[in-house]
């Protein structure tokens, strides 16, 4: 028959099991959330790190953000001793070096993405501001060659329009991708004419609302269009065509 201590000390090999799963399970738990705090803050760094990868620091800026990262490694360092010497998660969860670490990171990430807005700006500053498409109706002239230039400048505006609009770029290929758009919009604007004669101005407005006619069609409009190539672009027709 099994004696009463038999049983006591069965029971106390139980409680003893029960609160070592307890105590796992605890350690386990608290793992996870130190996991998620350590990673939702670490991918957000790497994240601004990318995109400031193909930026250009001035030295003031590199030399606070070499600061920033000393600071961090120096919290991790505490850390990974904290756990050396005491290897309880539950230890660490109430001790300030995991908070200082995690504010550490947060620092950075915030001190490298204020950094990176600035290089960024002065990079399209740097690289031209475009003129509103806009703008460039209400100067030139309606003529045909004006509105195809227009039209093409306002095609890759929209999309210059959408580059500088990011706080930071995505990566390198938009820093090349605004070059090439600043370069392809400036190459249109200079095919807009802006000193178009009355005449034609008179004359092209004429075409646009179908009220042309040979009267429209003086000397110095045919002269410009002979001049720009224009002159087999339109025929003539009879009004009561």
């Amino acid at each position: 028959m099994t004696t009463l201590l038999q049983r006591c000390q069965s029971v106390t090999a139980k409680v003893e099991q029960l609160m070592l799963a307890q105590r796992h399970a605890n350690q386990q738990r608290l793992v996870q959330e130190r996991t998620r705090e350590w990673k939702s803050c670490s991918d957000k760094l790497k994240a601004v790190k990318v995109r400031v990868a193909c930026l250009s620091l001035d030295a003031e800026a590199q030399r606070k953000v070499a600061e920033k990262r000393a600071h961090l490694r120096h919290n991790a360092a505490q850390v990974i001793e904290r756990l050396k010497s005491d290897d309880d998660i539950a230890q660490l969860t109430e001790d300030a070096s995991w908070t200082r670490l995690l504010a550490s990171v947060e620092s950075l990430s915030s001190e490298l993405e204020t950094f990176g807005r600035s290089a960024w700006r002065s990079y399209i500053e740097d690289q031209g501001r475009l003129e509103d498409p806009a703008w460039l109706r209400n100067r030139a002239p309606s003529t045909p060659m004006n509105d195809a230039a227009i039209a093409a400048y306002q095609k890759h505006y929209d999309m210059y329009a959408g580059l500088v609009k990011l706080t930071l770029p995505r990566s390198a290929d938009d820093l090349t991708q605004l070059s090439q758009i600043i370069i392809a919009c400036r190459t249109e604007a200079d095919r807009i004419t802006f000193d178009v004669p009355p005449d034609v101005q008179r004359f092209f407005h004429a075409i646009q609302s179908d009220r042309a006619t040979l009267a429209t069609l003086t000397h110095s409009v045919l002269e410009w269009l002979r001049e720009n190539g224009q002159l087999d672009r339109y025929r003539i027709r009879s009004a009561g065509q």
